[in-house]
């Protein structure tokens, strides 16, 4: 029964070089495995932390890292062909200590291996953190023309087996995109993401046609796990679509999304009213954001208003902070955090939580314009600032992506025209993919201040890509 053992590590990110530990092996050149000590991954507690976080937070186990200590035998049929085998294992310690030190710069090292070649065999893949070379002491010794060194201790600390190379990152890969007028939408995945326990992930945003200004994006995303039946029922709430309250009516507004908004005259009172209400609220724990404006010389206070009962349930609602509109264009304003909590405390089940918008004339006269309202998980989400889209003569290869490495860390950057032109926007991240379904949610707009817009015309594509992890390798 024929194995295969291989490791790669990568001079340049296109050309990896094969360090074969079987196949190569012959009478005088090559790498033998004598012994092959495979380690047992420790198991480590990591608590899935979000700034807004659902309560209970589930807590998830992720591995330590691997140690396989190998003792080979290094062959050559010259002394120049000897060295050159061993300098194999040592740029792979090398290569393998600068992917884990920059892992956005060298593509990471790993090792591959199937247990046989019968047709039932799984070849198993480990990303390699590093690699060191124990020489036996009489090593320097040697000196016939064909040359060998035996007793040869390898020590490789890896990561875990799993069924994909490190540097294939799409075991699941799904992409949402949306054109409408203001960039917010979401949509639900079509695949489970796989494995045990949460998953690594990158997540890219970039533009198709000709790119238009994009500043700044908050995605939020909800798994079934956590959100039950609602988890892909949130997201944005029409104005147009819901309950309007005092002196609020439809409105024509080509500059709306889907060329409607709802308009509050103050006709008959200035004071604080609920001037908009819905019933869209799941169970969790979410941020709203609303698109407004105003006309004439009015300055509006609003704030929003939640329960997780309906009013005429008699339900008893939580009103926010509020917020002051005061432009005469569109723009997207943070509401603050609603909380819907289920009956008998059974999660993702039950009535949907209720919110109502109150406005008040705080001076001047006008009307209050209402686009639409974002009810915006936080389960996992991510904002950034700053990425520079459209800022000086675009193209289509302008794309932002913030993803993690294996040890749980993340970084942003955009590429602005070439992958040599490379900013780093502001960005904050937490995101834990768990297994099973989810959903992603958007809005990506243009900076105006402390707020944005997000009235963009240019379609955009969100691109989620995860790689499943296992809390026990499932063969080794």
């Amino acid at each position: 029964m024929a194995h295969t053992l291989k490791a790669y590590y990568y001079t340049d990110p296109a050309t990896a070089v094969t360090v074969d530990f079987y196949g190569a092996v012959a009478s005088n050149s090559g790498i033998a495995v004598d012994s092959y000590q495979m380690g047992i991954p420790g198991v480590e507690q990591a608590r899935n932390n979000s700034l807004y976080s659902d309560s209970p937070r589930p807590v998830y186990s992720k591995h330590g890292t691997v140690t396989d200590v190998l003792t080979v035998t290094v062959r050559g049929s010259t002394n120049t062909l000897l060295y050159t085998n061993l300098h194999y294992l040592a740029k792979l310690g090398e290569y393998a200590r600068m992917g884990t030190q920059n892992p956005y710069v060298k593509a990471t090292p790993y090792l591959e291996l199937t247990p046989s070649t019968f047709s039932g065999a799984q070849t198993l893949y480990a990303p390699i953190y590093d690699c060191r070379v124990e020489m036996p002491q009489d090593w320097a010794g040697v000196s016939s023309a064909t040359t060998t060194i035996e007793d040869v201790t390898v020590t490789i600390e890896r990561g875990i087996w799993r069924d994909i190379s490190p540097n294939t990152p799409t075991l699941y890969s799904a992409d949402y995109a949306q054109s409408a007028v203001a960039l917010a939408s979401g949509a639900a995945s079509s695949a489970d993401i796989g494995g045990d326990t949460s998953a690594l992930w990158y997540l890219t945003i970039s533009q198709t046609g000709t790119p238009v200004a994009i500043d700044r994006a908050i995605i939020g995303f909800r798994s079934k796990n956590a959100g039950g039946g609602y988890y892909d029922d949130i997201g944005k709430f029409e104005s147009e679509s819901a309950t309007n309250g005092t002196d609020t009516s439809d409105a024509v507004d080509a500059t709306a999304s889907g060329g409607n908004c709802v308009r509050c005259t103050f006709g008959t009172t200035t004071t604080a009213a609920v001037r908009s209400s819905g019933a869209k609220i799941p169970v969790g724990v979410h941020r709203m954001f609303a698109r407004m404006k105003i006309t004439g010389s009015a300055v509006a206070s609003v704030y929003i208003a939640y329960a997780d009962e309906t009013a005429a349930s008699g339900a008893t609602f939580v009103a926010n902070d509020s917020v002051l509109v005061s432009s005469t264009g569109w723009l997207v304003y943070d509401l603050g955090i609603v909380r819907a909590f289920a009956a008998s405390g059974v999660f993702g089940v039950g009535a949907l939580g209720t919110y109502q918008v109150y406005a008040s004339l705080e001076r001047g006269t006008g009307n209050l314009d209402i686009d639409w309202v974002y009810c915006m998980p936080t389960e996992g989400y991510i904002t950034i600032q700053g990425m520079g889209f459209g800022a000086s003569s675009p193209s289509s290869g302008y794309f932002c992506r913030v993803q993690n490495n294996h040890a749980g860390s993340s970084v942003c950057y955009t590429f602005v025209s070439k992958e040599s032109a490379v900013k780093l926007p502001a960005y904050t991240a937490s995101l834990n993919p768990p297994p099973g379904p989810f959903a992603l949610y958007w809005i990506l707009g243009t900076d105006s201040g402390s707020v944005f817009d997000a009235g963009i015309t240019s379609p955009a594509v969100i691109s989620l890509k995860t790689v499943n992890r296992y809390i026990m390798p499932s063969e080794v």
